[in-house]
């Protein structure tokens, strides 16, 4: 081995991979900025630099051995098949390559996910907004995939998190009495080669503003290509003032999605589809699945978006609130309405200081379900390539 490499094998387990995000621990220098992955040819030779980032760099003294986290994207990965990767610990220069990155402006309250310089998404977290919430999310071609529902139901603004029922307070709707979320300030945490991510700190409060919960999100963005974009939102409810009952009711979505009124189910192009091939509303509304897609035709292009759930999370998998007129969520609070018993609750509690976690992935893709490979790309998240270090 050469004392400027590490060498790692990443191995792609059942599945097919394609420009996969993966991380890896190595050792490096404390003076060091970041790193340079290759593939390894099968002569030894190294390939092309692929994007490389720099995830957790310690912080440690010359006595101490120094280790920092490093993500790559592996273009392609066949299923059964094992690559290897070189990570380069020579301080050598990183290729110029386009990444992601974050146009914060605190004025405005939005941050802006700019992939190699074109707009992604935005996160507007304006305290004009009963919600923050990400719009547009830009697909093919700058397509708009979600929407603001202006007409219908003013409350389904585009992608974001909220909850019909918290110790008796409506941070669902916009009616009156509604709660509200109000931004308390974003970080930008990383921006890269390989990824963006902010972290937005925000207040559950009454409607006489008076707070009983956070929420700690963080959104990151992934340096794919447009016909296939990844983003994840990594959701903490934390009962920061008082116990928190969390009730039973359909009108709710820990993450949630307006679809833009040509993909409808309903009157548009649509077609709602989850893991198991249930099509359609009837098939899917109220039902468990690892992951819902809702694709149709859109300016004469193919697109939809899928939410993956995440085995980690509370209930999983998790049931649906998704309708043919565009509402898309996850929902996993309302299992009376779900089955019609209600005997069969999905009510929750945390008590003072306890917190929960949520975390999703939403993808945003060229062509209908098969043609995305949704269910591959759920098999990226879920369970990810294997990486192991080549010993000495």
């Amino acid at each position: 081995m050469s004392d400027e490499h590490v060498f790692v094998d990443v191995a792609g387990g059942n599945h097919d991979r394609e420009n996969t995000v993966v991380y890896a621990t190595v050792d490096c220098d404390a003076e060091h900025e970041e790193h340079v992955v290759h593939e390894v040819g099968a002569d030894g030779s190294l390939g092309a630099a692929l994007p490389t980032q720099c995830t957790d760099v310690c912080e440690c003294d010359e006595e101490e051995d120094c280790c920092c986290g490093v993500a790559f994207i592996v273009p392609a990965l066949a299923a059964g098949e094992t690559k290897r990767f070189a990570i380069c610990t020579d301080g050598r220069d990183a290729p110029d390559m386009p990444g992601v990155s974050v146009d914060l402006d605190e004025d405005a309250m939005t941050a802006s996910f700019l992939i190699g310089g074109e707009l992604f998404t935005r996160y507007n977290f304006s305290h004009d907004f009963v919600r923050p919430n990400a719009y547009p999310v830009l697909g093919p071609g700058g397509v708009e995939i979600t929407e603001y529902a202006q007409t219908d139901h003013p409350h389904h603004k585009s992608m974001y998190v909220a909850l019909g029922e918290v110790n008796g307070h409506d941070n669902w709707s916009e009616m009156e009495g509604h709660a509200f979320t109000r931004c308390q300030g974003v970080e930008v945490l990383a921006e890269g080669p390989v990824f963006a991510q902010i972290l937005a700190m925000n207040d559950w409060v009454s409607n006489k503003e008076k707070k009983f919960m956070e929420e700690w999100t963080v959104i990151t963005v992934y340096n794919m290509p447009e016909t296939g974009r990844l983003m994840d939102w990594d959701i903490t409810l934390v009962a920061s003032e008082e116990g928190i009952h969390i009730g039973d009711t359909k009108e709710s979505g820990t993450l949630s999605v307006r679809m833009n009124t040509p993909l409808h189910e309903k009157g548009g192009t649509g077609t709602i589809v989850n893991a198991y091939g249930g099509l359609h509303e009837a098939e899917n509304w109220g039902k468990p699945s690892p992951w819902v897609d809702y694709s149709g035709e859109l300016e004469g292009r193919k697109v939809g978006l899928a939410i993956f759930d995440s085995p980690h999370n509370l209930r999983f998998p998790t049931t649906w609130h998704v309708r043919s007129y565009g509402l898309f969520t996850a929902n996993c609070w309302g299992y009376s309405y779900f089955t019609g018993d209600q005997s069969r609750r999905g009510d929750y509690t945390m008590p003072l200081g306890d917190s929960i976690n949520f975390v999703y992935r939403v993808y945003v893709h060229a062509g209908d379900v098969c043609e995305a490979k949704v269910g591959e790309r759920w098999f990226d998240f879920a369970y990810p390539p294997a990486v192991t270090a080549v010993e000495e």
